[in-house]
């Protein structure tokens, strides 16, 4: 379709209508560049987002747009840093596609009406990322971009995951004409594909991706034989396409940096290996996929997740195959070792990699966080030690070596080394959050409120930072404070277990057998059990509590009973002592009923 008249849009008047805050100017001449405009998603636009219409400001130098959703600040930080409104580069900063949907712009793209089961949500406090891709007119020229959002007043009932399979091992001599790069994936549950979104930048050739049924029949998803960075675009299928457990789906790219590719931007052709820029190479298929029972999604997405870890921990095997002393590399696979929960290698990793640079001392930090997690305190505590002697002012030693302590319940000096890391880097929420932890275990709640007020103001989306002061200000009375932050959190997350569990304490702490709020303290930690599977003692010892406050007394015998059973596994002698001394006064509550 033609583009749409400035200022006009295509879907109607959008509900919401948001502006970039300021204009970025084009310089008239030089390389492409990709724009990234922060816009806080205010008030009225939380909620759930049936469809978006992109408006990327100025037509002559847009060439294409993507809009992704950021719940935390690194996009915000990532803009403040920047002297020019938004930020630079292609990488998004974290920032994700909205519950696994694609939304761009491309000129002439008729944007997607899209459907209420399909929504999608913005949560209170997140920002839109929207990442223009720019080129020079030869004149200066100025953007703005605006966002119209069409509201929903019903939940999405169809639940998607962007899938991306791709390549990082992209190494094209100058002069290579037919180099390829392959990614496969097996699905693991039955699938519908909705869009497919091809990425490579000037370089690429042939795009081709396709779905492998067990039956070894062949669908095409996307096929282009001679690729053009202009066609870069989110294909949507006129139907979902079906695929089957078992299916794979395959991509096989092929570059060419020769002489002979007119779009080659190098004369004569350099080097050009995997990269961000738009000088260096990418190969990308992203899908949008549903699961076709809505259920399966977190199978799906872990599935997923393994996988790209798998593919990751490969690449730099081959790379450490072909250079067995890179300790890039080697730290690299660590990491991915590490995330993929084979513990003990990514230790023996990080150890060989010192071997290497023993003086690095943020490896030092990494290996120490992995013993952390096997409870290998001294070995963890020597390792930061090392890394303190090699940098003595690192706010993430510290923090670390804080956090150490405090899992040992060596309170005192974990406060130190954590109010250390709060100077060393002011501006580092985590420090200031994990110091207000520390002394709320210390039992110095005044100053537990003021660290994880400063951690909020600092990082105002960390729900899990709401929730921590909100379990501090019950600690101190404060009841409708605590209350109103829990709500806060749940507004944001209804999955939150510890703001269910804390709303639920908040609530009994005023309920008289059956009053509304023991019914709802129930309800509340009803719900974090679920959650949690009945495999939480904690969270079962309140629903034990709220039940019997609902006066439900045999249910609350049974309750307390499973707590205390999982409390024993757990080998938590104070949590042991407190489901006995309650068990007894349900049975003898219970014997007085008889």
């Amino acid at each position: 379709q033609p583009p749409a008249k400035p200022g006009s849009w295509r879907l109607g008047a959008p509900d919401v209508v948001l502006e970039a805050s300021e204009a970025y100017t084009l310089a008239a001449d030089g390389t492409d560049v990709y724009r990234n405009f922060v816009i806080p998603v205010p008030p009225e636009a939380e909620g759930w987002i049936k469809a978006v219409e992109l408006q990327p400001g100025n037509p002559k130098v847009a060439h294409h747009a993507v809009m992704r959703v950021d719940a935390t600040d690194k996009s915000a930080a990532r803009d403040a840093e920047d002297p020019e409104p938004g930020f630079s580069g292609m990488d998004f900063a974290g920032a994700q596609m909205p519950s696994g949907r694609f939304v761009g712009w491309t000129p002439g793209k008729a944007p997607d009406p899209g459907q209420v089961a399909r929504s999608f949500r913005l949560g209170e406090g997140s920002d839109i990322v929207l990442q223009v891709h720019l080129r020079p007119s030869g004149k200066p020229e100025s953007i703005k971009p605006r966002i119209g959002l069409y509201l929903s007043d019903r939940p999405a009932t169809r639940r998607a995951l962007a899938m991306e399979l791709s390549s990082t091992e992209i190494d094209l001599p100058p002069g290579a004409t037919d180099v390829h790069v392959r990614d496969r994936y097996v699905l693991p549950v039955d699938v519908y594909v909705i869009t497919v979104y091809p990425h490579a930048h000037y370089l690429g050739k042939q795009l081709h991706g396709w779905a492998e049924l067990p039956d070894g029949s062949k669908k095409w998803l996307v096929k282009i034989d001679d690729w053009n960075f202009d066609w870069q675009d989110q294909y949507r299928f006129a139907e979902p396409l079906r695929l089957p457990a078992g299916a794979a789906i395959a991509m096989d790219y092929s570059f060419d940096n020769s002489a002979a590719n007119p779009h080659n931007p190098s004369s004569p052709p350099q080097h050009v290996r995997f990269g961000q820029a738009s000088t260096d190479e990418m190969a990308e298929l992203i899908l949008e996929i549903e699961p076709a029972d809505p259920a399966q999604l977190p199978q799906l997405d872990a599935d997923f997740m393994k996988a790209w870890l798998e593919r990751q921990i490969r690449h730099y095997e081959q790379r450490l195959a072909a250079a067995p002393d890179d300790a890039k590399a080697m730290l690299a696979l660590a990491a991915f070792e590490a995330r993929r929960g084979r513990t003990p290698a990514a230790i023996e990793r990080y150890e060989a990699a010192l071997r290497i640079v023993p003086d690095q001392a943020d490896a030092h930090v990494d290996l120490a966080i992995v013993l952390i997690e096997t409870e290998a305190w001294d070995r963890a505590r020597a390792e930061l030690e090392r890394a303190l002697v090699l940098a003595p002012d690192d706010a993430r030693t510290e923090l670390t070596l804080g956090n150490l302590l405090r899992k040992r319940k060596d309170y005192a000096p974990a406060i130190v080394h954590l109010r250390r890391a709060t100077e060393l880097d002011p501006a580092q929420a985590d420090a200031w959050n994990n110091l207000g932890i520390a002394l709320e275990l210390d039992r110095q709640l005044p100053a537990a409120q003021r660290a994880l007020e400063q951690a909020l103001e600092l990082a105002p989306k960390r729900t899990l930072f709401r929730e921590n002061l909100a379990r501090v200000l019950g600690a101190q009375g404060k009841d409708a404070d605590a209350i109103a932050a829990y709500r806060a959190v749940l507004e944001q997350d209804e999955s939150a277990v510890g703001s269910l569990k804390g709303m639920a304490l908040m609530l009994l702490r005023t309920a008289d057998e059956g009053s509304s709020n023991a019914l709802r303290a129930a309800d509340l930690a009803d719900r974090a059990a679920k959650l949690t599977g009945g495999r939480d003692p904690t969270v079962l010892e309140v629903l034990a509590t709220a039940q019997h406050a609902s006066g439900k007394l045999d249910r609350a015998l049974a309750t307390a009973g499973a707590a205390l059973a999982l409390a024993k596994q757990a080998g938590d002698a104070a949590l042991i002592d407190r489901l006995q001394i309650k068990i007894d006064q349900l049975q003898a509550l219970r014997s007085g009923q008889d």
